[in-house]
């Protein structure tokens, strides 16, 4: 009798009792453990981003001992330390990148140690792989905090079904992979919030210490979170007006919680504003750019006009506001889910007051970033700039809770149905992912990152020389050679040789297909390449270079789309 009563427990267990929310959560693990590891194993083929091989560079700065500095000048970042009539000073300030990834970065390479990123047999760099596992530990833990912010506002089954729809939905393992901030952003945003929450809840038991604390604390995670992407100071003012509106003591909140947003910022902004007199560090100057240029064009002036002109202001913050509506559907990854939200919270009716009143600070907090993604410009959908993606957790547990609701309206009592209505959604939501899964990864990301050639550059330029180039991410990343973005004009790159405010001699310049294959010749001859188009085209002939400082050319793979001029032949 005794094993057969065991039996029936077991049985009664994962039928109706807890064994039952613990195997979905065991089948969760599986599905994350299953992903991660085809994920990283078989889909990763490197960093193919500008800003991920910046923060790669820059934490490794950080982790050799010389740091918060740079490998990669912007010619707009050296006038801009030039203003007092100072040099530049060596090694470079980094003035771009929020601090959070290169530091998250750094502890990862000093972790994994070694000189070399890649070396001649791998294809892909292990430095990668390990930032993309740091940057999947970070999304598991955001996981983690997800289930508990469905479970307070809505219920654990509610809770975990949409943590699972997380988990199918593609573009969060495309930005694991990245090398982007926005999985530690995810973490720390996701703790905000859940902290939030937690006030809430003391501020309805009148424990107005706790609640006040937790208040704080959401508003500090918050400002954490911005030390990836100073976009995330457009969270701010939605925040405040919830957090005043909602909890008490309404004067203490609202004077704290800036305090508590600013206070992490702080190094950061005394650090800009020390090398380049601004707080918010080079991405500023974007509310100054001309119109019908691009931030990359901005940023490799070494004399620019720095005028704010409210026409070009105007004329780029509705480009990119059409840009951002415009490409929302890929924003989101087509989750039909998330995008239920904007209907649930306008028409649904929710029986937790906590659900009720949470909504609302998840719009205001949106609306907010959807204004800072308009004026500083977003990109593609995984860019350093996309932040939609710290919103769809949230978003897909109101989807789901008002697509749930729309079915109970039905009046249909059968289970199966409503669980076929909910492998319905999950397939809808999963085909991206799945798509993704099935195909096969390139070998070499484009304009062609291939990082056992870029790494040759490494020998044919010694660490007291600096080179020019297209893509300096990529040079400074993989060769580890002090890489300035090609200047706007000719004799700005003459400029910067002769002075030596690079404290090196330029030595070299590389040109790839991001600068020669634009959509048309003249987006080349009359674009920001303008001065350089007979480089970028490979039309310089040997005999004009003699006499100059670059005055030899070799052409690289792949079919000699790439080309090296150098000061000298370097490469035999």
């Amino acid at each position: 009798m005794v094993p057969e009563l065991l039996v029936q427990r077991i049985l009664h267990l994962f039928e109706q009792g807890a064994g039952v929310v613990w195997l979905r959560r065991f089948l969760i693990v599986s599905a994350v453990g299953a992903v991660s590891a085809v994920m990283l194993l078989n889909k990763f083929n490197g960093f193919s981003t500008a800003a991920a091989m910046d923060y790669a560079q820059i934490g490794r700065q950080i982790a050799m001992g010389r740091g918060y500095t740079t490998l990669q000048a912007r010619p707009l970042a050296l006038h801009m330390m030039m203003r007092d009539g100072n040099r530049p000073p060596s090694p470079l300030p980094e003035v771009n990148a929020g601090p959070l990834m290169p530091f998250l970065n750094a502890a990862t390479l000093w972790v994994v140690g070694g000189d070399k990123v890649i070396s001649d047999t791998l294809i892909v760099s292990p430095k990668e792989r390990s930032i993309a596992f740091v940057s999947f530990l970070f999304f598991a833990a955001s996981l983690v905090l997800c289930y508990r912010i469905g479970c307070r506002l809505f219920d654990p089954k509610l809770a975990l079904i949409g943590t699972g729809l997380i988990i199918a939905t593609n573009i969060f393992w495309r930005f694991t992979l990245s090398g982007l901030p926005q999985m530690p952003m995810l973490f720390f945003f996701t703790s905000s919030m859940l902290a939030l929450i937690m006030a809430m809840d003391a501020n309805r038991d009148e424990k107005r210490r706790k609640a006040f604390l937790l208040t704080l604390a959401a508003a500090f995670l918050l400002g954490i979170m911005t030390l990836g992407n100073g976009l995330g100071l457009w969270f701010l003012p939605g925040f405040w007006l919830f957090a005043v509106s909602a909890i008490r003591p309404k004067r203490w909140i609202a004077l704290a919680i800036p305090v508590a947003f600013v206070l992490p910022l702080i190094p950061w902004g005394l650090h800009n504003w020390q090398v380049v007199h601004n707080l918010f560090g080079l991405p500023f100057y974007e509310l100054l750019r001309p119109s019908n240029t691009d931030a990359l064009a901005l940023q490799s002036d070494l004399d620019p006009i720095l005028r704010f002109h409210l026409a070009d202001f105007a004329n780029n913050t509705a480009k990119q506001a059409l840009s951002q509506i415009s490409g929302i559907i890929s924003f989101f990854d087509g989750n039909v889910v998330a995008a239920a939200f904007f209907l649930g919270v306008i028409l649904q009716t929710f029986q937790r007051w906590q659900a009720a009143q949470f909504r609302w600070v998840i719009l205001l907090m949106w609306l907010g970033a959807f204004l800072g993604m308009s004026l500083f410009g977003v990109g593609g959908d995984v860019t350093v700039n996309q932040l939609h993606v710290l919103f769809l957790p949230l978003m897909i547990f109101y989807g789901l809770s008002f697509l749930l609701s729309l079915w109970d309206r039905l009046e249909l009592d059968s289970p199966l149905l409503r669980t076929g209505f909910i492998v319905i959604l999950f397939s809808i939501v999963a085909i991206p992912l799945v798509l993704h899964l099935v195909a096969r990864p390139s070998r070499i990301n484009w304009p062609p990152y291939f990082p056992s050639l870029i790494m040759h550059f490494n020998e044919w330029i010694t660490p007291e020389e600096a080179m020019a180039s297209d893509i300096p991410w990529a040079t400074a990343w993989y060769a580890e050679r002090t890489s300035l973005l090609l200047p706007a004009r000719l004799h700005q790159f003459e400029l910067i040789h002769s002075e030596k405010l690079l404290h090196a001699p330029l030595v070299g310049i590389y040109l790839t297909p991001f600068s020669s294959g634009q959509r048309t010749y003249a987006d080349i001859v009359n674009g920001r390449y303008e001065d350089w188009a007979r480089f970028v085209l490979h039309e310089i002939r040997p005999e004009e270079l003699k006499g100059w400082l670059i005055n030899a050319a070799v052409k690289l793979p792949f079919e000699d789309q790439s080309i090296f001029y150098a000061d000298r032949i370097r490469w035999q």
